[in-house]
């Protein structure tokens, strides 16, 4: 079996931070993830990162930051009212910066036209092989 997950989104709020009793670092951090085919349908997933990375997260990563999370699905559970509640949420082994909103705002404001050409086809699949691809821009990441 895999658990794996993918996500690329902006931060919603600066992450928070603290340690456990055992001294580690954890870092934490909400995600506004968007649907391709639907701008109107975001998913908000709550991201945990620990030690080295969620060091970095702390001192990097801001509100409004557009990032990408490689990691893995995680399910925690707590009594609330005599119930037990379950929530899922990511734990990020890998987080890197996407790009700037702002920077990326200014860029689709100004050449709207190569910002569409930049971007890979929706229903393009990515086969595995380089051999036909023209550059780097056409393999899906």
């Amino acid at each position: 079996m895999i658990n794996s997950i993918v996500l690329s989104g902006n931060v919603v709020s600066d992450p928070e931070s603290r340690n456990t009793t055992t001294g580690k670092s954890v870092a934490t951090f909400r995600l506004a993830v968007n649907n391709p085919l639907n701008d109107k349908d975001t998913v908000f997933i709550d991201v945990d990162t620990w030690e080295k990375q969620a060091e970095f997260v702390s001192k990097h990563v801001k509100k409004g930051s557009l990032v990408s999370v490689v990691g893995r699905l995680k399910q925690d559970s707590w009594e609330k009212d005599g119930k037990r509640v379950y929530k899922i949420l990511a734990v990020g082994e890998k987080v890197n910066f996407v790009g700037s909103k702002k920077k990326d705002s200014e860029s689709a404001q100004q050449e709207p036209s190569a910002a569409k050409a930049k971007a890979a086809p929706a229903n393009k699949a990515y086969t595995g092989s380089t051999a036909n691809s023209s550059s780097d821009e056409d393999i899906p990441i």
